[in-house]
């Protein structure tokens, strides 16, 4: 069996009383772009860096390709970090920046100025080398810092949230280079941030974080569709969530009694037992309006009235009051119910493998 590209065992890590990481066990493959997702604070860097080798662990090891790093220093391991600020060196070009890693490897200066070239082809920079840092955009600085982070081909890329600095458009587009890039190099990409459309646009798995733990991984699909608790479900992404008690579970399907009426779908946790309190999440853009008063199908719809419409651009973003203090949303493309108003009642509806409950203590 081929060694994983990077395998974390038990690994603590402990500053004074503080608990930054709570014996994390994870593998990420060979290939493989992973992305490590969670709020500030919660671990990711310090997870990243104890990869790097700039932190290390209180307990537990790191494994890179089947080789025990634990106690490497950075430079004896065969990864390069990328920070969120690209830090070139402003008194050298670009064409320098990207060199300066292989001349402390001494490499041949022909050899030198081939990767170069390779490198500036990659990032979409060839006619940029002779410029200076401070003649750079902030995406371009960015892309230099890449460039020059693969050209000692690591055989592990980290990167410590790289384009949270960018303005919006520009992290979009650098979100799917970053992400051809690392297709094209067929190479190990470990990426931390903290920003969830991010994570789900560039990843093959997706680790999300939370008190110093990983709390669950998988595709981006998975994570979406099927969180694994009330976290995961409202960390990712917008959910509606809708509290009660378990009255019955049948086949793998619970009814779920709210106070705005009862509810079935899957059930996440096989440990769920009746009686216990739980919610239902579904996803806004499973949530669809029924047309001319119809009735929503039992235990996959509900009724109110439309208290809010917010207009997104394409998307059109209808709360529907569901009791005192329960708004429900479900978003549309814009124009499908341009004659909708506040005050007036509405209906709603999903399919049975839009919604999944929840256990509270999950």
């Amino acid at each position: 069996m081929t060694a994983a590209a990077v395998e974390i065992v038990g690994v603590r890590k402990q500053f004074g009383q503080v608990t930054a990481l709570e014996r994390v066990d994870f593998e990420v493959r060979a290939g493989e772009f992973v992305s490590l997702l969670g709020a500030s604070g919660c671990g990711k860097s310090t997870l990243l860096r104890i990869i790097a080798g700039f932190e290390a662990p209180s307990d537990g090891a790191v494994h890179i390709y089947g080789e025990d790093v634990t106690h490497q220093p950075p430079e004896r391991r065969p990864t390069n970090l990328v920070f969120q600020r690209g830090a070139l060196f402003p008194h050298m070009t670009v064409r320098e920046n990207i060199a300066y890693g292989l001349k402390l490897k001494k490499w041949e200066r022909s050899r030198i100025n081939a990767r170069v070239d390779e490198m500036l082809a990659l990032v979409r920079l060839d006619r940029l080398g002779e410029r200076e840092p401070s003649q750079l955009s902030g995406g371009q600085a960015q892309r230099v810092a890449l460039a020059r982070a693969l050209a000692g081909e690591p055989r592990v890329l980290l990167l410590d949230e790289p384009l949270s600095a960018l303005d919006l458009k520009l992290r979009q587009q650098m979100q799917l280079e970053l992400r051809a890039i690392q297709k094209r190099l067929g190479a190990t990409f470990v990426f931390v941030t903290h920003d969830q459309t991010e994570a789900l646009v560039m990843s093959d798995r997706i680790a999300i974080m939370n008190n110093g733990q990983i709390v669950q991984h998988g595709s981006p699909r998975e994570i979406y569709r099927r969180p694994k608790s009330i976290f995961v479900s409202d960390f990712v992404g917008a959910t509606n969530l809708l509290r009660g008690t378990v009255r019955t579970i049948e086949g793998g399907v619970a009814a779920l009694e709210t106070d705005s009426g009862t509810y079935l779908a899957p059930t996440a946790d096989t440990a769920l037992r009746i009686g216990q309190r739980a919610v239902l999440s579904v996803r806004p853009e499973a949530v669809r309006p029924l047309r001319d008063g119809g009735a929503p199908r039992a235990g996959y719809g509900a009724s109110g009235t439309v208290s809010e419409i917010i207009y997104q651009g394409n998307n059109v973003r209808i709360g529907i009051r569901l009791g005192p203090d329960v708004t429900f949303w479900a978003e549309v493309r814009d124009h499908e119910f341009d004659d909708l108003s506040v005050g007036d009642p509405l209906a709603v509806g999903w399919p049975e493998e839009a919604a999944i409950i929840l256990g509270e203590d999950a």
